[in-house]
């Protein structure tokens, strides 16, 4: 029960709506390195490898909470689990906000992943939980716009704040707001249903749903397809978006900010347009298949050709769009599993989704410094964002549309067309 008296015919709208400021403050928090790596580098002496390595913690914790965090949900009150997961991101950005070195800013990371992985999941969870079943779909729709909303937030808007207050005070802000959000989950959210009491069976359940569904070809083909369409999300879009487009384009922060956005309204854009397409062709793979070579298409363009910041600005809502492939790869992996295993089937497939982060941030990374040096240019540990070139920037960020070619690879051989049709 609820702390605070609520009516009961507002209690659903309340509840998805803490939900869905969780899950906007988890997704500023996860693409802010993006816009604070020059400050990073020098204030933590480090160099575009360590900010790789900093920022890649965040999807450790992140991914590896994603079937434990379904778990959690399905066996412990919903507002002790949203509680704790704010917690966590509070604690988080406020670690990251005092760190002086790599060690306690990749923790800080690290807690913010672990607090994050339950954002998504509450929105859904609350959909489900609240409101009717005809709905459901319409509000995941809504909850991904959230999620763009919330990671265009952290680029210009915090990017904004950062140049006002610095970048320790605008985390800390962040923070306090994470604590009076997770006080208010707990005094607010309730259950509609009290929950079963744990048990020993449900971890052995799980291992036995596990080896099921990983003896099984399709989905590792739909969980590399989901993971390589997203990386240019989880690298470009989170971390190295910004930083490439001030020295490629020659452009101020506020500005490589605003553009490096607009990936997230093409991903607003795409994640339902891709659904509906599907459903309305009764085709999957087709649809994936074009967001693949959109995908190849645009991110050649904005990483190799010169052009006018219009057309960047274009190029990067439809990197944006073709990154939103990924979400028909739920509906492919719902169309081929039994229903009682879709919830570690979906666990599996987001999985795949994030862990592009933990890899490619830090490999990109490595890659700039790798080439800075080749092109014997001097780098030490605490080069600024502006000593790497376009020309570096242009080798490293080979694996974006690399990415896209392997996805577009793997829809084009190894994913069997369901039509829309559980098999």
């Amino acid at each position: 029960m609820s702390v605070i008296p609520i009516k009961n015919s507002i209690k659903p709208y309340i509840f998805f709506s803490i939900a869905g400021i969780f899950l906007l403050l988890e997704m500023g928090l996860q693409v802010s390195v993006s816009v604070i790596t020059p400050e990073l580098m020098t204030d933590l002496n480090i160099s575009a490898v360590g900010v790789g390595v900093v920022s890649s913690f965040f999807f450790y914790s992140y991914t590896f909470m994603q079937i434990p965090s379904g778990l959690l949900f399905d066996s412990i009150s919903s507002k002790k689990i949203i509680s704790i997961g704010l917690l966590f991101c509070a604690l988080g950005s406020f670690l990251f906000a005092l760190s002086g070195g790599m060690f306690l800013a990749s923790f800080g990371r690290l807690l913010i992943g672990l607090g994050s992985a339950f954002a998504w999941l509450a929105v859904l969870y609350v959909a489900s939980e609240w409101f009717d079943d005809k709905h459901f779909a319409l509000l995941a729709g809504l909850g991904m716009i959230i999620a763009s909303v919330g990671a265009m937030g952290g680029q210009l808007p915090l990017s904004l704040l950062v140049q006002v207050v610095g970048w320790r005070e605008a985390l800390i802000l962040l923070s306090i707001i994470g604590l009076i959000l997770a006080v208010a989950a707990f005094l607010i959210i309730e259950d509609k249903k009290p929950k079963p009491p744990f048990k020993k069976e449900n971890l052995a359940s799980l291992k036995n749903d596990l080896v099921i569904l990983l003896k099984r070809k399709q989905v590792w083909m739909i969980a590399l397809f989901a993971f390589a369409i997203w990386a240019p999300i989880t690298a470009f879009a989170s971390l190295w978006g910004v930083p490439f487009i001030q020295v490629a384009y020659k452009t101020d922060i506020n500005t490589a900010a605003f553009a490096c956005s607009l990936i997230w309204i093409g991903v607003a854009i795409g994640s339902p347009l891709f659904g509906w397409w599907s459903q309305k062709i009764q085709k999957r793979v087709i649809t994936c298949i074009v967001g693949a070579i959109i995908g190849i298409i645009s991110s050649v363009i904005i990483i190799y050709v010169p052009v006018p910041i219009y057309i960047l600005n274009i190029m990067l809502i439809l990197c944006g769009i073709a990154a939103a492939g990924q979400s028909v790869s739920f509906a492919m992996i719902k169309d081929i599993t039994n229903e009682k295993l879709i919830g570690t089937a979906m666990g599996i497939i987001n999985m795949a989704v994030v862990a592009s982060g933990l890899i490619f941030q830090p490999v990109i990374g490595m890659l700039l410094k790798y080439f800075h040096k080749i092109a014997d240019h001097t780098v030490g540990d605490a080069c600024a964002v502006n000593c790497y070139t376009a020309i570096d920037y242009h080798y490293a960020l080979m694996v974006i549309p690399a990415v896209f070619i392997v996805s577009l690879i793997v829809c084009v051989f190894f994913i069997k067309e369901t039509c829309v049709q559980n098999k």
